[in-house]
Formats: C-alpha cells, sequence, structure tokens
C-alpha cells in the first residue's frame, strides 16, 4: 500500500514536473516567438504585454517602442503611437497632434502627407477643413502656404489657387495675412490686377487701405500720396482721393529748408532700399561695409561704391554702351560724412558768390538745399548713390545725352532709380537732378519705376 502511495506521488510530481517543463518549454520556444521574430527583445515584449500591445503590432514598431519609454508617454495616444511610424522619437508632437486632430483624421492626413510633414503640422493651427487642404498640398502648394492659406480663406477664394498652381500668389495671399490685412481686403487688392497684387506684397499695414482701394477713383501711383494726405490733414479716404488726383498736395516750390526741421531719424541699419534725406539721417561715423573702387574705364573720379551696386553698375554700362554707343562713368560715388561737410560750404560760399549776397549765409543755404545735401543727411554716403556722366561730357549735361535717355528707360532693370525726379520734390525735398540714381536692388527698383514712385513713397508703404 506504501508503495502504491509513493508510485502516485511520484507520478504527480513527474506530471507537474511535466506540465511545467512543457510550460517553460512554451514560454521559452514558442509563446511570443512571432514577436521575437520582429526583433523585439524580452524587455520590449513585457512592456507590449503591459499595454496589450502584443496582438495589435505585426512588425518591429520602433516609434511605438519610443513612445513606451518616453517620459511623455501618455496610455490614452497608444493607438496615435501606432498610427505614426517613424524611426525618429516623435513621441511628444504625437501627444500634441493628437490634441488637435481625431485617430481618422491623422489617417487622412498620412494619406495626403508624409510623416514627417505631418509632425510639422503642429507648428500651425488646427487645419478645420481637411479636404481643402489636400486640395491644395494636390495642386503642388508648400505645406505652409496650404495649411496657412486653408485656414484663411473660403471656397470662393480658394478658387484662385486651385484653377492652376501659382505659388507665387499663394506666398503674396500670406504676405498680405501676416501683415494684418483681411482676406476681403485682399481680395479688392487682387481685383485691382494681379500685377498690383504681386508688387505690393508685403505692403505695411495701413487701416486706410481697404476704403482707398474701394473707392472708383484710387489710382495705385498716389496711393503714399493719399496716406500722407489723410495723415496730415485728417481726411477721409474719399476726399483724400478727390484733392490728391487734382494735386491738391502739390507743391511747385517748397521750402527746401523746412525738410531739416522737425524730428529726426537716426539711420543706423545699413539695407538696398535704406532712406537717407533731410529728415533720415546718419551719423558722422557711419560707413558702409563692402566698398569697392571701380576700374578707370568707368569712372572719372576714384570714389568706391558698395561692392553689389558697383557690380550692377559695371553691367549697366556695358549694356548701355553695347545698345547706343556711350558709355555711362561714375562722376561720384561713396563721399564721407566729413567729404560732404566740406563740399555743402563750398556750395554755400559758391551761391553767395554767385548771387553777390556775401554774408548772407542763410539766404545761400536755402538755394543749396535745393540741389545740395548737407552732412548726414547724403546719400553718398550709404555707397549707394551715384552721379553720372557721359564719357565726353560733364554731369551737369548728363540730360542732354543719348545715354541719359537709355538710363531713364533701363535703369531699373540694373536696380537703379533716378532718384530725385521731376514734379516730386515737395516729397524728395530736392528738385529734379538728371545725373544722380541711386542701387535699391532689380525688385524694389523695377516697383518704384512701374508706379512712378519715390524712394521716400517706397519707404512709407514698405520699409
Amino acid at each position: 500500500m506504501k508503495n502504491k502511495n509513493k508510485i502516485i506521488i511520484l507520478s504527480i510530481i513527474v506530471a507537474l514536473l511535466t506540465i511545467s517543463l512543457t510550460g517553460l518549454i512554451y514560454l521559452t520556444f514558442f509563446k511570443d516567438s512571432k514577436l521575437k521574430a520582429m526583433g523585439y527583445s524580452y524587455d520590449e515584449i513585457k512592456l507590449l504585454h503591459q499595454y496589450d500591445l502584443s496582438d495589435k503590432v505585426d512588425h518591429y514598431h520602433q516609434s511605438l517602442l519610443y513612445a513606451l519609454t518616453s517620459k511623455d508617454f501618455m496610455e490614452k495616444n497608444i493607438d496615435y503611437y501606432l498610427l505614426f511610424e517613424s524611426q525618429m522619437d516623435y513621441t511628444n508632437t504625437i501627444n500634441q497632434l493628437a490634441d488637435k486632430y481625431s485617430l481618422d483624421n491623422c489617417r487622412l492626413l498620412l494619406q495626403i502627407l508624409d510623416i514627417h510633414d505631418v509632425m510639422e503640422l503642429d507648428d500651425y493651427d488646427k487645419i478645420e477643413n481637411l479636404d481643402n487642404f489636400k486640395i491644395l498640398i494636390d495642386k503642388g502648394y508648400t505645406l505652409f502656404s496650404a495649411a496657412t492659406l486653408t485656414n484663411n480663406i473660403d471656397n470662393d477664394t480658394l478658387e484662385l489657387f486651385t484653377s492652376e498652381l501659382d505659388q507665387l500668389k499663394a506666398d503674396n495671399y500670406i504676405n498680405y495675412l501676416q501683415n494684418g490685412y483681411s482676406p476681403e481686403t485682399i481680395n479688392k487688392i487682387h481685383n485691382l490686377s494681379v500685377d498690383i497684387f504681386n508688387n505690393i506684397a508685403g505692403i505695411n499695414y495701413f487701416k486706410q487701405l481697404d476704403d482707398l482701394i474701394s473707392n472708383s477713383n484710387f489710382k495705385i501711383n498716389n496711393l503714399a500720396r493719399y496716406i500722407w494726405y489723410m495723415d496730415k490733414n485728417n481726411r477721409d479716404a474719399k476726399t483724400a482721393i478727390y484733392d490728391v488726383n487734382r494735386n491738391v498736395d502739390f507743391i511747385e516750390d517748397p521750402d527746401f529748408e523746412s525738410f531739416y526741421q522737425g524730428e529726426i531719424t537716426i539711420v543706423n541699419e545699413f539695407s538696398l532700399t535704406m532712406l537717407v534725406n533731410k529728415n533720415h539721417q546718419l551719423q558722422m561715423d557711419f560707413i558702409p561695409e563692402d566698398l569697392v573702387e571701380i576700374d578707370s574705364e568707368y569712372r572719372q573720379h576714384s570714389q568706391p561704391l558698395y561692392k553689389e551696386a558697383a557690380e550692377a553698375f559695371i553691367t549697366m554700362s556695358d549694356a548701355c554702351f553695347i545698345e547706343v554707343d556711350r558709355r555711362i562713368q561714375l562722376y561720384s560715388g561713396y563721399r564721407s560724412y566729413a567729404t560732404e561737410e566740406s563740399l555743402y560750404q563750398t556750395l554755400v560760399v559758391a551761391a553767395s558768390a554767385a548771387e553777390e549776397t556775401e554774408g548772407e549765409e542763410e539766404v545761400e543755404k536755402v538755394i543749396v538745399d535745393s540741389f545740395a545735401a548737407r552732412a548726414g543727411a547724403s546719400e553718398h554716403q550709404t555707397g549707394l548713390a551715384i552721379d553720372v556722366l557721359q564719357k565726353g561730357y560733364s554731369h551737369h549735361e548728363f540730360d542732354e545725352c543719348r545715354s541719359s535717355t537709355w538710363m531713364s528707360k533701363h535703369a531699373h532693370e540694373y536696380g537703379f532709380i533716378l532718384r530725385y525726379p521731376k514734379s516730386k520734390a515737395f516729397i524728395t525735398g530736392y528738385y529734379y537732378i538728371s545725373y544722380h540714381y541711386r542701387y535699391v536692388g532689380i525688385k524694389p527698383a523695377t516697383i518704384m519705376k512701374t508706379y512712378n514712385w519715390t524712394l521716400e513713397e517706397y519707404n512709407l508703404l514698405f520699409n
């Protein structure tokens, strides 16, 4: 009997050991074999089991593992971690996307964009209309343009961008939005003409602009003058347009000395479109960088220019020579503050002698102020201004030269503007000077040429 009991006990022990061994063999060789075959380690498999994910993965999911081990892990977003696959740790970004978009929205986004672009959407406001967003992406617009336009335009405006790809128009539209203009105002600008829409994109915010462009008598050439007139005289848009179109603001012989009076803005920052005039002045120690000398073939005096302006001038001079067989030369380029101070005083003395009013310095300054700048108020100190002449003639004769006619038509193509044109003295502070040009870059020069704007007008609108 005892032996029989022993046999039973031994049988039970053997059975238990067999079961245990079988379980051990199963756990070791069979259970999670698929996960192991996918490349998961023991610790990673434990994580998958901890969150009941072992049956939800069918391959090695690196981004899921990043999430499960991240300090940013949020269990509620596990389905999002499963959806987004990448070799990069996007856990925190996925959390933020999950706050904005449903899982179905994210599935749609992954059909429209690759995962890296989807992750960039974290930087944008939620895209409410993903169908419109898809239309713009499919059309070829950049992620930024498609996202920004989708969130700011209606379906009618959307048609402006879906008939054909026009990335420039999209970029310009966004410039208006970023500067504070409403879609309604932007559409009115577009209705003026596509060229105007593209040319003035980037314009500063003016609350009066909508009223101005809504008026049937609005003229784009007078835009800056309208704004000045409204501000100076406290007039509404309708009155400003009526008066400025009749040249009520025009002054044929302005008080040139008065431009120096009032508040003076000190100009410290160099740029191609920097405004230097009688009330925007440079300090004594302002010297532009990258000044270069010009080859003797292209100049009469050894005065340097800002490098980009010098290169553009040489190209322009060569083009003029090829087309009209006349060489444009540099008469004067960069001049220092001290040089300008000396030159101004010399001109005052010369004017005094010419007018036989010696001792009446203030009278002579008024005369000189109509065509020459005082120290600090001269563009020549920027290295961007040029006085030119036609080879064989003086600069004072330039207006009568063939190259002057050519330059008035083509200078903007090389980035230069006639700085002091006719009938603009009440804006620029100088009478017409045929030989004084200023380098501003091709795009600004073309805009100023197109709308007959001075640099003062351009700077009011854009700088």
